[in-house]
């Protein structure tokens, strides 16, 4: 009996992963764009509008492209979309939802919690790390997922974890964070023109 109840669960967490992806289909920009903005103006002063500030000037993808992230959402990258929406609930149980905005075929979700990560739609961000630079390193993670899928957790989390976690113990070490894979590739991919955050950031706040 407990054995059915655990994936009725299960199958209850895939059906609301899917969902959430297939909401995406029809929200969105209805206009086409870039990911990647020419340049990267700095972030504007913190305050009122500041997230939806940060999402306009990053800008939208095509309707297509939002067509097949979400598709890939729902079955290639299932498995970090289950996570993220386990880490969702859990900040949204304990009050520590700050603010969250729709990015293209993401969600991107302002929080009290001390770190930034991205979990298929998701990226969850603390409320001192938002700049647009920092939202770009972090959908550059999304856009990895991607490519590795259902391995994203095991190669760009577990490697960005792991370096974080050496950054803690060795300072030093942390300088150069964002200078090795994945987190370089992030910057490239969201199209990230200065470190996504400072050294001393990154040894505190990573995944």
């Amino acid at each position: 009996m407990r054995g059915k109840r655990f994936q009725i669960a299960c199958c209850g967490l895939c059906l609301a992963v899917i969902l959430s992806c297939c909401v995406g289909l029809t929200g969105g920009a209805a206009s086409s764009g870039s990911v990647v903005a020419d340049r990267v103006d700095p972030a504007p002063a913190a305050g009122a509008g500041h997230l939806e500030t940060i999402v306009r000037a990053i800008g939208p993808v095509s309707r297509e492209a939002e067509l097949r992230r979400n598709i890939a959402q729902a079955t290639f990258c299932l498995p970090q979309n289950v996570v993220g929406i386990l880490y969702y609930a859990l900040l949204k149980l304990t009050g520590n939802v700050v603010d969250s905005e729709g990015m293209n075929e993401t969600t991107i979700v302002v929080t009290k919690a001390p770190l930034g990560v991205s979990l298929g739609k998701f990226i969850f961000l603390n409320e001192s790390l938002l700049t647009e630079n920092t939202v770009r390193h972090e959908y550059g993670h999304t856009l990895q997922g991607y490519r590795h899928g259902p391995f994203y957790l095991l190669l760009e989390g577990a490697t960005s974890l792991v370096q974080a976690a050496v950054s803690l113990v060795v300072p030093s070490f942390g300088v150069a964070y964002f200078d090795r894979w994945p987190e370089n590739e992030a910057n490239v991919l969201g199209g990230v023109v200065q470190p996504a955050v400072s050294a001393a950031e990154s040894v505190s706040s990573r995944r």
